[in-house]
């Protein structure tokens, strides 16, 4: 899940994906770092790089949000934030009510700014009920993908719950379907199969096709783990070994 070399290459990478309505989380639509990793109690095994957190688009291409919708109507005193990978990036929380208004909760520094990964903890100045929370994160700030596993909510009457639906301003979660780049090759059929890209600035990349969407490629690099998105409009062909 790495993209640093793309500016190298030329590549457009930072594309963004809208945060689409909260929807129930079904266990078929667990996607790889999708918002609706950051549903449900935590389980992520370990600090790192983990699919089972949810992950934005872009390590550091703009600020990020998370919006989480919990089961109770309750007024909130604290938050706990499971913060699995390069943590420290909240900035703000807010309650939003079902009219889309905001009211801060709290602002600051997260508390877990520099740390390798753990449970932030917040003190919520919450006076009304609410049943949905978004988090504000300064991603550009903390360097990295900033992992998000789970939120646990605390309301003054001492209940504790967490999310069950969720969605955030761009997520990593890989897309599929077949497209097609060239006007006649159709990618769908060379998923997770080696390919070699050729790009409009006459360098190659090898790896394997993982997926493909209406803007971009995902490629895994031969012979490493990174992931890079590639942008359709800057692909010649692609050859298929």
């Amino acid at each position: 899940m790495k993209i640093q070399d793309f500016r190298t290459a030329g590549l457009i990478w930072a594309a963004c994906l809208v945060g689409l309505a909260l929807q129930p989380v079904q266990a078929a639509e667990m996607r790889a770092w999708g918002p609706e990793q950051a549903t449900g109690a935590p389980n992520t095994q370990g600090p790192g790089d983990i699919q089972t957190a949810w992950a934005s688009l872009t390590e550091d291409g703009m600020e990020e949000w998370l919006l989480l919708q919990y089961s109770q109507s309750v007024v909130p005193q604290k938050l706990r934030v499971f913060e699995t990978y390069n943590p420290g990036a909240v900035v703000k929380i807010t309650a939003v009510n079902d009219a889309g208004r905001e009211t801060v909760l709290w602002q600051g520094t997260d508390p877990l700014r520099n740390q390798a990964s753990g449970v932030a903890e917040f003190a919520l100045n919450g006076n009304s009920n609410t049943r949905q929370i978004k988090l504000y994160l300064d991603s550009p700030a903390v360097p990295g993908w900033n992992e998000i596993d789970a939120v646990e909510l605390i309301g003054k009457d001492g209940s504790r719950q967490w999310a069950k639906r969720a969605s955030a301003s761009s997520t990593y979660a890989e897309t599929t379907g077949a497209v097609t780049v060239d006007g006649n090759r159709e990618l769908g059929a060379h998923q997770n199969q080696a390919v070699i890209v050729h790009l409009d600035n006459d360098k190659t990349l090898s790896g394997t096709l993982l997926s493909t969407g209406p803007e971009f490629l995902v490629l895994r690099e031969a012979g490493k783990q990174r992931r890079l998105f590639i942008a359709k409009n800057r692909v010649l062909w692609i050859e298929t070994p």
